[in-house]
């Protein structure tokens, strides 16, 4: 296994402190979030969540059986069976206006909110975790405790729950890096959602 030698040099003002750690060389990157990166990982999140979820398509299923029933039940009354269609026509509007337009809004806002997340992100990974630190946040996550895993051609998502999940932009690697990201992640065996 190769090693790299890493030495940090902290000068004070009446001291100086040196500190050397030998860590297993892996790979390393730099990133920063920003407002649209926020906006494609909640909406990643989002299109999994769906996906995987019952209650958006029990929505529209109830939507459509309503009108249904309304519709016959008014013996396809000229007025109702007009409402009934328009609401089952306005109802896919209801997840497009939250996909295109409210959850941008909402990233918009939350990074606004959060200067944690406007910090530089440094990180990497090993077989075994995935290690992120910023100026105010650090931590290692071994790759079984993650919950799942996203990916799609703008963000990498590691989620700690199904509502909780650290983000990779995928602006912020290069090709090389982000197949030999996911080719960890698959061999962790960590659940792809």
């Amino acid at each position: 296994m190769c090693y790299n030698v890493i030495i940090i040099a902290i000068i004070g003002a009446e001291r100086l402190l040196f500190m050397s750690t030998i860590l297993p060389s892996h790979p390393f990157i730099r990133f920063t979030i920003t407002a649209r990166d926020y906006a494609d990982a909640l909406r990643l999140h989002t299109r999994r969540s769906w996906a995987t979820r019952w209650e958006l398509k029990l929505f529209l299923l109830a939507v459509y059986a309503l009108g249904i029933l309304a519709m016959v039940l008014s013996g396809f009354d000229a007025l109702l069976t007009s409402i009934a269609i328009g609401g089952m026509l306005a109802a896919p509007a209801v997840p497009a206006f939250t996909y295109f337009v409210y959850i941008p809004r909402l990233a918009r806002r939350v990074y606004a909110q959060q200067k944690s997340m406007h910090q530089p992100v440094e990180a990497s990974w090993t077989d075994e975790s995935y290690t992120a630190s910023s100026g105010t946040t650090s931590g290692t996550v071994a790759w079984t405790d993650y919950y799942g895993w996203s990916v799609d051609d703008r963000m990498v998502l590691f989620m700690q729950s199904q509502l909780l999940f650290q983000m990779v932009p995928r602006h912020g690697l290069t090709r090389e890096q982000a197949d030999d990201l996911i080719a960890h992640v698959e061999r962790s065996g960590l659940r792809r959602i």
